[in-house]
Formats: C-alpha cells, sequence, structure tokens
C-alpha cells in the first residue's frame, strides 16, 4: 500500500551527472548559437516566448533535478549519522 518510491544513491548521483550534463550541454548550444538565438527573440511571431519559455523551463528542471538528488542524498546520509550520534 506505502511503499515509498525512493531511488539508491548511486542511481540519482548518475541521474544528476546527467542532468548536469544536459544543462552544461543545453548552455553550450544556447551561446555557440547565440546570432540565432538572439534574431529569434527579436522576431515578432510566436517562436520568440516559445524559444524563451522552452530554453528557461529546459534548464532549471535539468538543473534542479541534479540539485535536488544531490542534496537530498548528502543530507539524508548527514541525517541518518546524527540520529545514530543522538542514539
Amino acid at each position: 500500500m506505502g511503499q515509498k518510491n525512493s531511488q539508491s544513491k548511486k542511481t540519482a548521483m548518475l541521474q544528476a551527472l546527467l542532468c548536469l550534463i544536459g544543462t552544461a550541454v543545453l548552455y553550450f548550444i544556447v551561446f555557440t548559437n547565440s546570432d540565432q538565438v538572439t534574431n529569434i527573440l527579436k522576431s515578432k511571431s510566436y517562436y520568440a516566448p516559445l524559444t524563451s519559455i522552452s530554453i528557461v523551463l529546459l534548464a532549471s528542471f535539468l538543473y534542479g533535478t541534479a540539485v535536488s538528488n544531490i542534496l537530498k542524498h548528502t543530507l539524508q546520509e548527514r541525517l541518518k549519522s546524527q540520529e545514530l550520534r543522538e542514539e
């Protein structure tokens, strides 16, 4: 019934690493193609807001997932070690 969906530390860190790599690749693509991105963002078509929202959402999702996994597992270990010290 109340089965928890938890990741192992290895899986979470691998996912965090892949998300960080994905974020770096996204930034690399955006900055190497900055002229095309700027032209799209300056256009008065619907591509401008669609492009900017897509870039921001994708970058924030990837980076947020990576940081969440890293913090979750490092803080869980510290919390467990603190609980063991208190016993």
